[in-house]
């Protein structure tokens, strides 16, 4: 079966999206599409001729897309797509219909999963909407010919019904995942994370899913799949050995979510010889120690994400985080110590959030002092526990795709308004980048690591540029 894969065209003409599982937003980076990559690698394994189309990484216009599908003629059209974005994405699907009215169109989104119904209302021409967290069993399937009935994880119509069977959340599948299909992307200097000077770049999965419980996360009960470590090693020296790449993300939720496979695969990228070919970069929990940190280091790694979420330990006991603030604190002296830069996230808005949890987050911020920070309005996703208690509470008796925005929460599970949460984030900003210690401790660490002088500049007008034009967007 002639099969393409189809990562849409940017928002608006402009604006670069993220379409990969629990991160499903417009975003401020050009991101490799590595989930229709390694759906690629299944689809070849069962003979498919497969061609991918990144219309974000090349900025492709729809027109254009249009243009690839209509010389194409591809009997299967598989394309992603995120919440925000939705009424722009499912042109891919339109248009596809309308050239060949045979062509199977499947339609990935994992946030808007649990309302697979509405979905397929609004997306006509979409044959089967994937509600499988591991999709690419139920896509397999349906390429495979097995009886529609019979497919678990999918949405689709039967007549002019919506039906849909239940997810397996089979990690299984995942696990076992050959060499990925790289060969699909012509070029990788297109892309790039948090400053344009982290480039050749893609990202790299080594664990998908997590099952820690987050009441504010869609993949809180999705349990986690591990890849074999010299297959994630092979792929990564494939990557920059072959295709000359110099930076590498995991996407994995948490990376340090078992201590011995942290030293396991460091180790073995330092027995390669990896840790000086390459600079990695990765999300860990608040519970990573100093040992852990040195070792990463030791192997390349050169910066982490750490979702702190909040100031406040009664917050995040609410969330069911299960970290404490002081742990937190430790994380980032741990990483600091052993050089590694340190990107923090929050949410604010969080049930429990006051006046004085935002000024504790504030706070916590000023103090800790991590190298990079991110604040988000609290969005109830569909699927998490946070969005149940919003449509309880009466406050999401529906939920409008494109109002699920990091930087505009549409809703208060708190004593506070909208307003009152979304001004409050735009305030943590501009306190924190008006803060001379905040600079001076970036600046110390810009001098520590000469090699990284450019992409200290290119983050410095990044927090300008915000301070100029406000951070209603994270651009």
């Amino acid at each position: 079966m002639r099969v393409l894969l189809i990562n849409p065209p940017r928002h608006r003409g402009w604006m670069p999206v993220a379409r990969e599982d629990r991160c499903e937003t417009t975003i401020s980076n050009v991101i490799s599409p590595m989930g229709l990559v390694y759906l690629a690698t299944w689809l070849i394994e069962q003979h498919h001729d497969v061609e991918l189309v990144d219309a974000n990484g090349y900025n492709l216009s729809i027109d254009q897309v249009k243009e690839t599908i209509e010389a194409k003629q591809p009997d299967c059209v598989i394309f992603k797509a995120t919440p925000e974005t939705f009424y722009s994405d499912v042109l891919v699907a339109d248009i596809a219909k309308k050239t060949n009215s045979s062509t199977l169109i499947i339609m990935i989104c994992w946030t808007l999963s649990t309302l697979h119904t509405d979905v397929m209302q609004q997306a006509p021409s979409v044959d089967y909407y994937i509600t499988d967290f591991y999709y690419e069993t139920p896509i397999l399937d349906i390429l495979s010919g097995v009886d529609p009935e019979k497919i678990r994880g999918v949405a689709r119509r039967d007549g002019e019904e919506v039906v849909a069977t239940d997810p397996t959340h089979d990690p299984s599948v995942f696990s076992s995942l050959p060499a990925p299909a790289w060969h699909l992307i012509e070029d990788f200097s297109i892309y790039w994370v948090q400053v344009p000077s982290i480039s050749p770049w893609t990202f790299v999965m080594s664990v998908k899913g997590c099952g820690k419980g987050c009441t504010f996360c869609t993949i809180s009960d999705i349990k986690p799949s591990f890849r074999d470590i010299n297959a994630i090693v092979d792929e990564i020296d494939y990557l920059v050995t072959e295709r000359g790449l110099r930076y590498i993300s995991f996407f994995d939720s948490t990376f340090n979510m078992n201590r011995a496979r942290v030293f396991n695969l460091c180790n073995e990228l330092i027995a390669r010889g990896l840790d000086t070919k390459c600079r990695w970069y990765a999300n860990v929990r608040a519970s990573i120690t100093k040992e852990e940190a040195e070792v990463m280091r030791d192997a390349g790694c050169r910066g982490v994400s750490i979702g702190v979420e909040s100031g406040s330990q009664a917050v995040l006991d609410r969330a069911h985080k299960r970290t404490r603030v002081s742990q937190c604190e430790e994380a980032i002296k741990n990483l600091r110590s052993a050089g590694i830069k340190q990107y923090a996230s929050f949410i604010v808005g969080l049930p429990g959030e006051t006046r004085e949890t935002m000024r504790q987050t504030a706070k916590f911020i000023q103090s800790a002092k991590p190298t990079g920070f991110q604040v988000n309005s609290l969005v109830p996703y569909p699927g998490s526990a946070i969005y149940d208690v919003a449509v309880h509470e009466g406050k999401m008796e529906k939920c409008e795709f494109e109002d699920l925005l990091l930087y505009n929460t549409p809703v208060s599970l708190c004593d506070l308004s909208v307003d009152e949460i979304n001004s409050y984030r735009k305030r943590i900003y501009r306190d924190v980048y008006l803060s001379p210690g905040w600079w001076l401790t970036n600046l110390r660490e810009v001098i520590r690591e000469p090699e990284d002088i450019r992409q200290g500049i290119d983050y410095a007008l990044k927090v300008t540029r915000r301070l100029l034009k406000g951070v209603e967007y994270e651009f």
